[in-house]
């Protein structure tokens, strides 16, 4: 009798522990905005830095990370000079942005 309630006991933990697991994944989306192709840097879903070069002026990616902490960041630097700038959104909001005067920005936000 002892063995089937320490049983079921452990059976109830098991499928309590995994059924209230939640999806702690986050969406990122980076866009830039600007007249010229760019450079353009940022941090992946696993906290590694990309490069994209000849970026064209409406260019965006986004991509879903578990990797809570990680510090965002994008910069943008305009190729023939022209003024640029970027926003970082994280779950549809827009966390960080920079609307630019100059010819490069670099704006930052933190992966909750």
């Amino acid at each position: 009798m002892k063995k089937i309630i320490f049983f079921s006991l452990l059976i109830l933990i098991t499928v309590v522990t995994f059924s209230c697991k939640k999806n702690n994944s986050h969406v990122v989306k980076y866009t830039i905005q600007g007249t010229a192709k760019s450079t353009v840097t940022y941090t992946d879903q696993n906290g590694n830095t990309q490069t994209v070069t000849n970026a064209d002026a409406s260019w965006t990616t986004s991509f879903a990370s578990t990797e809570h902490g990680i510090a965002l960041k994008l910069t943008v630097i305009s190729i023939d000079g022209s003024n640029v700038g970027g926003k970082i959104f994280i779950d549809g909001n827009q966390t960080a942005q920079n609307n630019g005067n100059s010819s490069n920005v670099s704006i930052t936000a933190t992966l909750p």
